[in-house]
């Protein structure tokens, strides 16, 4: 008898153990209708793919049967952005999932049809009857975050069904025991899933309610509660159009519930009264709230403040008139544009600054038309709200130069998103630009005062100790002469000795040589000196002396010659032996040639370019000139035009003024003379100074 009871015991275990293998193998089925459903990517792979979902076929663009039985490396490009082989860290990446480690990392991968796109790649090893698989999940990281993340709240839902059925077809003696494991797993997860919901629902800014098909309220959050001046305690069961009804609610009629006919959800706007009686005006979401078989259940009802919003609105409007009126009479052109730049407003004093009409300006559809592309960091306009003070050049419809500021604001005004308000300073920055260039002239007109006064007392500096200099070395020049033969006969009879170290057979021949060379040394310092004391010496007014430019030019290069031989180590100097000479100020010329001289210094880039200066008589124009030619940089065709224009330079880097070239230039004019360039770029200039030339006998 005992024995039937257990038989008969036993095979309802068995028989219930059956049923819930049936259940799950059902519930599974109805995940992988799931799993194919999903946008994502899902495959099972050992050492190839194993299985796949229709997602995966559709993002690499290619049949199951050219999937299952291929590895991962067969669907990417050789090698990965990272420049790592595409082989080499599929495999390191399986590898690690499959030791336990779960990767998710970004992936190349080449389609069926030999395009390239991007994925994200999940990997997680699953064991299924005692075989270790790893299941990879692709996604298109264009998706959005909600499609990712359900995605993968999907995923793992599924593997842990995988895990759990698993793990009862293994140990199907003890199904009672898993199934209450089980069950006690899934109401911690729902415990869980639970609790982060209701701190989603509280913390959301929403007001928020959930009813039932019979609009009777189940719960409501904290936003609600303020909005609304209900409490949750006061409200629980009662009807939603009787707590916090609707302008269009007709009880026990819902407004919501026609809104969202033939849809799940809807979105308007209306007045609701709260507990005061006071009406809220407000945006609504309504959702309908479904159980796991599709049927309606109830609703859900987002709720957001939006008085101050209409209040806004309402402001706006009835001030747009005072505004227009103020904008058509302002002389900044002002316009109002969406994000992309297209024209939503445009003020009619757009015609004074750009000479174009409103209409005619409506026709070029975006600002970059008017203002170029770009013309301020979309990004610091974001953070900032606004950017002040764009300083523009543009032409008008005539094509003359306008200087505008330009300011650029946040909006949101119509369909406008941007405040672009164009102000111009064309004449006040002539203005400010001549003030500057009196101003540096002035500054410049200083500093050569200063530094003649500098010079000329430097000079006398250094003529002091040269002068004993001088002095000193003639007197032991002759202190030598005479000790020399008493020293030569001691040489003869004794043999060789030292002095201060050398040798004196060394010595004797060496040290005349050596007092030379410190005469020769003290008489140049001596011509530098006194040369630069004349540059440095305010000139006459004088403009009638015989110039000879062979003369200046030797003057000069007593100036330059250190600079020159740092600049360059091919120099060459052609003077014209017919003496070429003009009638004008010889420190004035002097400038003009020293300034010449160091722009090409300047230009060459290393010491193994040249440079030549050469002076000539042209006897049939009657003038005489003096050409430098470099193989520097070069100037480019643009920028020519403007070497004389006062502050202009190419060598701001360098510390260029641009006054050299000015000054120059109105010195060669008072000399009734020309300046002239011809240049390319890399390969370089040619400077020609062309003077009236005048009969020597004169």
């Amino acid at each position: 008898m005992d024995t039937a009871v257990e038989t008969t015991s036993h095979e309802e275990v068995i028989k219930s153990q059956r049923m819930r293998i049936a259940e799950l193998e059902s519930e599974l089925d109805k995940y992988k209708g799931v799993l194919d459903a999903m946008s994502d990517g899902v495959l099972i792979l050992q050492d190839t793919f194993f299985d796949c979902n229709n997602s995966a076929c559709r993002i690499w663009k290619a049949e199951k049967g050219q999937i299952l039985g291929h590895s991962p490396a067969e669907f990417a490009p050789p090698t990965q952005p990272n420049g790592q082989s595409s082989r080499i860290m599929a495999y390191e990446k399986i590898k690690a999932a499959s030791q336990g480690t779960p990767q998710r990392f970004f992936w190349k991968d080449r389609r069926g049809d030999g395009t390239l796109i991007d994925t994200e790649v999940f990997l997680k090893a699953v064991s299924i009857n005692d075989e270790q698989y790893v299941v990879a999940t692709i996604r298109d990281i264009t998706d959005d975050l909600l499609r990712e993340q359900q995605s993968e709240l999907l995923f793992d839902r599924m593997e842990k069904i995988i895990e759990a059925r698993t793990e009862e077809l293994k140990s199907s003696k003890n199904a009672l025991q898993d199934e209450r494991s089980y069950r006690t797993k899934v109401e911690e997860d729902l415990e869980r899933a639970d609790i982060e919901l209701n701190q989603v629902f509280e913390t959301s800014t929403e007001g928020l309610i959930v009813t039932d098909n019979k609009k009777n309220i189940l719960k409501i959050n904290r936003a609600f509660s303020e909005l609304s001046g209900h409490e949750s305690e006061d409200i629980k069961n009662k009807k939603c159009f009787d707590v916090f009804p609707c302008e269009e609610c007709n009880p026990p009629g819902c407004v919501a519930v026609s809104k969202m006919m033939g849809s799940d959800s809807a979105d308007y706007e209306t007045n609701c009264l709260d507990a005061s009686g006071q009406r809220v005006a407000c945006s609504l979401t309504a959702t309908k709230l479904k159980d796991s078989g599709g049927t309606p259940i109830g609703m859900v009802i987002g709720y957001r403040n939006i008085t101050d919003y209409r209040q806004w609105v309402e402001a706006l409007r009835y001030s747009e008139a005072l505004h227009r009126i103020t904008l058509t009479s302002i002389s900044d052109a002002v316009f109002i544009t969406d994000d992309n730049g297209h024209f939503v407003y445009i003020s009619p004093s757009v015609e004074t600054v750009f000479g174009y009409t409103e209409m005619e300006v409506q026709w070029f559809d975006k600002i970059s038309a008017l203002l170029g592309d770009e013309f301020f960091d979309h990004d610091a306009l974001d953070a900032q709200g606004e950017i002040r003070n764009i300083e523009l050049s543009v032409r008008d419809k005539r094509g003359r130069q306008h200087e505008l500021m330009v300011n650029v604001k946040k909006v949101n005004i119509q369909h406008g998103t941007m405040l672009i308000t164009c102000r111009d300073i064309t004449e006040k920055r002539m203005a400010e630009q001549e003030a500057q260039l009196k101003h540096e002239q002035l500054v410049q007109a200083g500093k050569m005062v200063s530094l003649g006064i500098l010079v000329s007392g430097v000079a006398h500096e250094v003529n002091n100790p040269n002068n004993y200099i001088m002095l000193n070395s003639q007197l032991l020049s002759r202190m030598w002469n005479d000790v020399s033969p008493i020293l030569k006969r001691y040489y003869d009879e004794n043999g060789d000795f030292n002095l201060a170290g050398l040798k004196y057979s060394h010595a004797r021949d060496r040290t005349p040589q050596l007092f030379r060379n410190i005469l020769d040394g003290s008489e140049r310092i001596k011509h530098i000196v006194k040369d630069l004391k004349d540059y440095a010496r305010s000139d006459s007014a004088d403009m009638d002396q015989p110039v000879y430019l062979n003369s200046v030019l030797k003057h000069s290069l007593n100036l330059l010659t250190n600079q020159i031989k740092k600049s360059t180590n091919h120099f060459e100097v052609h003077y014209d032996h017919g003496r070429p000479v003009i009638r004008g100020n010889f420190q004035r010329i002097e400038q003009v040639i020293i300034n010449l001289v160091q722009n090409s210094c300047e230009a060459l880039p290393d010491k193994r370019r040249r440079i030549t200066l050469t002076t000539r008589t042209n006897r049939q124009a009657g003038t005489a000139e003096f050409i430098v030619e470099d193989e520097g940089v070069g100037i480019s065709e643009a920028d020519l035009p403007h070497l004389t224009d006062p502050f202009f330079t190419t060598k701001r880097d360098i510390g260029g003024t641009g006054l050299g070239l000015s000054v120059s230039h109105k010195i060669v004019r008072e000399h009734n003379g020309s300046l002239d360039f011809q240049s390319q770029p890399g390969k370089g200039t040619r400077a020609t100074l062309t003077l009236p030339a005048m009969d020597p006998s004169n």
